[in-house]
Order: C-alpha cells, then structure tokens, then sequence
C-alpha cells in the first residue's frame, strides 16, 4: 500500500513538472511572437504615413488605413490582455514561482496560455494581411 502512495506521488510531481514545462514552451512561444510584431509596429505606422500621403480618395486607400489602424489595436489590447491576466511578478512570468501550484491550478494557467497564444496569432494574421495589403496599394 505504501508503494502505491509513493507512485502516485511520483505521478504527482512528474505532472506537475511536465505541465510546468508546457506553460513554458507556450509562454516563449507567445512573447516571441509578442516581440516580433512589436517589431512590425514600425512597420504599420510608416506604412500608414505612406498611404495617407498619397492624398487620394479612395475606399480602398481608406479600408487599407483602417485595417492597419485595426492590426495596431489588436496588439494593445492583446498586451492589455496578457498583461493582466498574467502579471510579471507571478507565475508563469516568474518562471521559478510554480512550487506550490498544484496540478489543476498549472492547467488552468496553460489552457490560458493556449487562449493566449491563439490571440497572438490572430494579431499576427491581422499584422500580415493589413501589411501586404497596404504594401499592394503602394507598389
């Protein structure tokens, strides 16, 4: 009987391990893209200075304006978002803060970083698609 209560610990604490390490694969597969579109900020603005210089009426030039408007407020609002749901000082931006957290707390945190990094990647599409169809009006 005592064997059966040392594996399950053992179970117990291997979980916790494995889930640990998948909040922290998805949290750097986040502030990666995180960073990289922070980079395509630039990008958004300098393409929108473009087009609104062109001086032309046009619905397209507008809708291309809005679209790149559009992808720069996704971004705040994701980092809003992620922000507060998870704070720098606590776990997982405190990478070595998981003692304690017991397993069903650690699935939480990572259902939340999937939701997380599902935001991420839509504001990477919307950065995408708002850039190359800004980049088609100007060629």
């Amino acid at each position: 009987m005592r064997y059966i209560f040392i594996l399950l610990f053992l179970f117990s604490c291997a979980s916790d391990k494995s889930l640990h390490q998948s909040n922290l694969e998805i949290l750097d597969e986040v502030i990666l893209k995180h960073d990289e579109l922070m980079i395509e900020m630039k990008t958004l603005k300098d393409l929108k200075m473009k087009i609104e210089s062109l001086e032309v009426s046009d619905t397209s030039i507008d809708k291309a304006v809005n679209n790149l408007d559009d992808a720069r407020k996704h971004m705040m609002s994701f980092m809003k978002g992620f922000s507060e749901e998870f704070p720098y000082d606590k776990y997982p931006m405190q990478r070595d803060s998981f003692e304690g957290i017991d397993d069903k707390e650690l699935k939480q945190i990572n259902n939340k970083l999937q939701k997380q990094k599902e935001v991420v990647m839509q504001v990477s599409f919307k950065f995408s698609s708002s850039i190359d169809q800004a980049k088609k009006l100007l060629d």
